[in-house]
């Protein structure tokens, strides 16, 4: 089968061939961690019709059409990695020929070098949030990505917020991890970065908010929360009077 994978986990799958666990197996999405010299990386399959994090590999067909054969893997399994292609039997393997460009919350063309934050209230923002909480993501982790979006969407220069979650990256899970460094760079799943863009436009769009809140099991209302709580330590903008409103309530 082809597929198409993100440029943030390219050098993954094009590098040497390794040997990658089966971290988690679902009828959208299997989950893969993969060792290689700058450590553990996890690295998304996932279906056409699934949620698409920004380092996954995306498959041209649907989870219906893999019903019948499935993955063909279990959690605690292994599969080989490598070459431009992932081992899985079950589908002849996986053979990726292209890249897939993942949506991005931009930097703002006002964005300030100073984000007015200390490294101390970065860094008691980070502890009392990651790998805190319920879900395959942790909802305090679900909480930063959302912070993380609008800070380099706001911030030019030195970011505390980031500089702090990337420190402590080692206190929560691999995939948590890797989807906040991906959102430190502001990037995301398609509906949160186009959420977060409308919010810095002062836009709340209800249909954007109620698609970031059907996200995962317990993500979608945590990232909300995130968005919420970054724009209220941002500088004044559209959207920050209420976010810091509701913030502090």
């Amino acid at each position: 089968m082809l597929a198409a994978i993100s440029p943030l986990s390219a050098g993954l799958v094009d590098g040497p061939v390794r040997v990658a666990g089966v971290l988690g197996v679902f009828p959208t999405a299997l989950y893969l961690s993969v060792r290689w010299t700058g450590g553990e990386e996890v690295l998304p399959v996932v279906t056409s019709d699934g949620l698409q994090p920004p380092t996954a590999v995306r498959l041209p067909v649907p989870s219906g059409s893999l019903a019948e054969v499935g993955w063909g893997v279990a959690i605690g399994g292994t599969v080989s990695v490598g070459d431009g292609r992932i081992d899985l039997p079950s589908l002849g393997g996986i053979s990726v020929v292209r890249q897939w460009r993942p949506s991005r919350v931009p930097r703002r063309p006002d964005a300030s070098a100073d984000t007015g934050w200390s490294p101390f209230a970065a860094a008691r923002l980070v502890t009392g949030r990651i790998g805190l909480g319920p879900g395959l993501t942790p909802e305090g982790d679900d909480e930063l990505c959302g912070a993380l979006l609008v800070a380099h969407a706001l911030f030019s220069g030195s970011n505390p917020l980031r500089d702090s979650v990337f420190r402590a990256l080692g206190r929560t899970t691999s995939l948590s991890a890797s989807l906040l460094r991906a959102a430190g760079d502001g990037y995301a799943v398609p509906e949160l970065a186009a959420y977060v863009i409308a919010r810095l436009d002062g836009r709340d769009d209800p249909g954007l908010r109620e698609c970031v809140a059907a996200i995962g099991h317990s993500s979608g209302p945590a990232l909300l929360r995130g968005v919420d709580l970054g724009l209220a330590l941002a500088p004044s903008t559209d959207a920050s009077t209420s976010a810091r409103q509701a913030a502090c309530a």
